[in-house]
Formats: C-alpha cells, structure tokens, sequence
C-alpha cells in the first residue's frame, strides 16, 4: 500500500491515532504501532538482536514506548521509501538508508555500554543504561565515527511520537489535545 504523508495524517487526524499500512497473511491492515506489536505483526527489517537492542534503548528513553509499538513503527518506516518515511531522521537529514542508520546506532550503542560496562546493552540495570544514554545524548558525542547523538535524537523522538503523540499521550502529560487546524480548500480563499 502505497500511502502519501497526506493521507496518514489526514487519517491520523480524523482518528486521532497513528495507523500504518502493515502486511498481515498477504493483506495489508491499517494498524497502530500498538495494535501491530499486540498482533506480532512480521518485522520487515529489523533484526531479532537489533530487536533487543532498539526495545532496551526505547524503553530507557520513553518509559512505555515497548508497550505501545515503538519497534514495529521503527520497522516500518526504516523499510520504506525515504522519501514517504515519517521518522524524525528524515527531517533531521540522517544518512539514508535509515535502516542502515539505526542499524549503526544501535550497533555503537552496544559497544558503548560493553566499554562502560563490561555488558551487554540489554542485561544493563536502569543506572548504567541511564548512563549510557547521557553519554550519547552529548550533543558533541561522536562514536567510531558515528553521529550517536543524532541516532540519540532520533530514536528518542520516535519513542515520544508513540507515547505522547496522540490525545492519550496528551492527557497523560495535563495537555489539552488541540488538534491542527485544517487549511481551507484554498489557499488564496
């Protein structure tokens, strides 16, 4: 299904939830990224390892972003198009592919905790991970080569955007959801 930014937010808009096109017995549903995890919907891309990896990091960013279908939204915009990608790399110009950039960062993000640790990324109490997360959210932080503070901003704002990206995610923040104002058929009206 071959979905415009414009119809997904025009859907996202009169739903007031974010549904993507995913690929269920050959016929593709429109799900949330909750609904996509509930089902256990295929992964198109990402790696079982990568998998562990993405849902540690997630989750120490934006409590609750495993629950509500963070790795299945990753999974399916990092095996898109770019051009029709929603993630946030694509606005911060992250190299594409993004499958490729989140493969990396994830791949940086390990080595760094075994480094700092001596362990796995996933087998990582709350405090190391917390630790390992302020070092690659230092705005300077380049590792191997590797923009990790970009991956940082990316990841965590993916995680945000299925949080706290829709009225349920505003009213567990006390924000009065306002939903964007429609422009008129014409712009010149």
């Amino acid at each position: 299904m071959n979905l415009t930014r414009r119809a997904v937010i025009d859907k996202a808009l009169k739903s007031s939830v974010l549904c993507l096109g995913f690929s269920v017995g050959g016929v593709t549903l429109m799900l949330t990224p909750e609904q996509a995890r509930a089902q256990q919907v295929v992964l198109r891309t990402l790696k079982p390892d990568q998998v562990k990896l993405l849902e540690a990091l997630a989750e120490g960013l934006v409590p609750g972003s495993v629950k509500l279908g963070v790795t299945h939204f990753i999974d399916h915009q990092v095996s898109a198009d770019p051009g029709d990608c929603l993630l946030i790399a694509k606005y911060l110009q992250a190299p594409v592919p993004y499958a490729d950039f989140y493969a990396a960062g994830l791949k940086v993000a390990e080595g760094m905790a075994q480094r700092a640790t001596g362990k796995s990324l996933t087998s990582l109490d709350a405090a190391a991970l917390e630790g390992v997360i302020k070092e690659m959210s230092k705005p300077d932080a380049v590792v191997d080569g590797y923009p990790i503070f970009l991956f940082y901003l990316c990841l965590r704002s993916d995680a945000v955007d299925v949080v706290y990206g829709t009225p349920e995610g505003f009213e567990k923040l006390n924000v009065p959801y306002m939903q964007h104002i429609l422009p008129p058929e014409k712009w010149d009206a």
